[in-house]
C-alpha cells in the first residue's frame, strides 16, 4: 500500500468518525430530560419580565431550537458548528458567554500542564519499563513494579494531598495551589515565567507518579515477549553487547504497543486532569468539565466533550500514521 492511499484511506476514516462523534454529542445531551435552559430561571418563576435570564434564555432558544423538533434541533446544531459556534454558556460567570471563547484559554493552561506532565511520565515510563524488561523478574524489575503500581493504584487527589502535605505545608518548598503568586503581575517576564512553572511542580509530579506505571509496564510487557524470540538468541550469539542487542533489536521490535499508548494519552492531554487540577486550582479544561458538570451548564459540557474527543481521534490517527512508518507490515497490505 502506498503512503497517498493509506493516507486517502485514514482522511475518510477520520471525517466519517468526526461526523459520528459530533452526532453522539448532539444526541447524548438531547436524551436528558427537561429544557437546559430552565436553569437560568428559579423554580416556579416566570418571563414575564425582560429580566437579563429571561433575554438569555430566549436566545438561546431561538438560537439553538430547543423547543423545536429534534430533527430540526439537530440541523440548527450542524450549521452553527459549520459557522464555528460551539454554543453559548448559561451559567458559567452568568451565561452568554460564547464556549468557545471560555474554553480557549482553559485549554491553554491544560496543554501545557498535561502535556509537559505527559512527556515527563512517558520519558521516565520507558526508562523505567526498559530496565524493567530487561532484568525481568529481578531485584530491579519487581522493585520498579511495585512502586509504579502503588502509584497507580493510589487514588488521583490521595497523591495530590499527600504532596501538597509533604512539600506544601509540612517543608514549604512549593506552593499549596494556583497558577501564579499574587506578585505575578509586579514580575518581570523571566521571573513571571519561573514563577508559573515552579506552580506547576506538585501538580506534574502528582501526575506522573499516578501515570507513570502505564508507560513502563507496557514497554516491560512488550519486552517481555520479543526479548525470548529466536531473533534476540541469534544477536546474542553473534556477540553484540547488552546494550546493542536492546537498542537495536529489541526496543525498535517492542515499540509499536508504547506507540498506542503514547497515541492515547496525547489523545487525552486535551480533557485535563480533572482531579489535579481541581485539588491545585489549576484553570484548565478538568476544572471547566467540574464546573460545567456540577452546575448543569449543558452547552459547555457539549463543547468540552467536542473538543476532547476530536483531540483523541486526531492523536489516534496520528498513531496510525506513525505505524505506516514503523510497521512494514502495514506497507506490504
Amino acid at each position: 500500500m502506498n503512503l497517498r492511499r493509506f493516507l486517502l484511506r485514514k482522511a475518510v476514516t477520520v471525517v466519517i468518525t468526526i461526523f459520528l462523534i459530533i452526532s453522539l454529542d448532539f444526541f447524548l445531551f438531547q436524551v436528558m430530560p427537561g429544557d437546559p435552559t430552565r436553569v437560568l430561571l428559579p423554580r416556579g418563576s416566570g418571563c414575564s419580565n425582560a429580566t437579563g435570564a429571561c433575554v438569555l434564555r430566549a436566545q438561546l432558544l431561538k438560537t439553538w431550537g430547543y423547543d423545536q423538533p429534534i430533527v430540526k434541533r439537530y440541523i440548527i446544531y450542524l450549521q452553527n458548528l459549520l459557522h464555528g459556534n460551539l454554543g453559548t454558556t448559561i451559567t458559567y460567570q452568568g451565561g452568554g458567554a460564547p464556549v468557545i471563547a471560555v474554553i480557549a484559554p482553559r485549554l491553554q493552561s491544560t496543554l501545557i500542564l498535561v502535556g509537559i506532565a505527559t512527556v515527563a511520565t512517558m520519558w521516565l515510563g520507558l526508562i523505567l519499563g526498559r530496565v524493567s524488561g530487561w532484568r525481568r523478574g529481578r531485584r530491579a524489575d519487581i522493585l520498579i513494579m511495585m512502586s509504579t503500581l502503588s502509584g497507580y493504584s493510589m487514588p488521583t487527589f490521595w497523591v495530590c494531598i499527600l504532596l501538597v502535605s509533604a512539600f506544601a505545608v509540612s517543608i514549604p518548598l512549593f506552593p499549596v495551589s494556583g497558577e501564579h503568586a499574587s506578585t505575578y503581575m509586579t514580575l518581570d517576564w523571566v521571573s513571571q515565567q519561573f514563577d508559573y512553572f515552579w506552580h506547576l511542580i506538585l501538580p506534574i509530579l502528582a501526575f506522573v507518579i499516578n501515570n507513570v506505571a502505564w508507560f513502563s509496564l507496557t514497554l516491560r510487557n512488550s519486552l517481555t515477549d520479543v526479548l525470548p524470540q529466536d531473533f534476540m538468541v541469534t544477536v546474542a550469539a553473534k556477540g553484540l553487547t547488552e546494550q546493542q542487542q536492546l537498542k537495536w533489536h529489541a526496543l525498535p521490535n517492542a515499540r509499536l504497543p508504547v506507540v498506542t499508548a503514547a497515541a492515547l494519552y496525547f489523545g487525552w492531554v486535551v480533557s485535563g486532569a480533572i482531579m489535579v487540577e481541581t485539588v491545585f486550582n489549576i484553570t484548565g479544561i478538568g476544572q471547566l468539565t467540574w464546573y460545567a458538570a456540577t452546575t448543569q451548564d449543558f452547552p459547555l459540557l457539549s463543547g468540552i466533550f467536542l473538543v476532547i474527543t476530536l483531540g483523541v481521534v486526531i492523536a489516534n490517527a496520528s498513531a496510525d500514521v506513525l505505524y505506516f512508518y514503523l510497521d512494514p507490515r502495514i506497507r506490504e497490505r
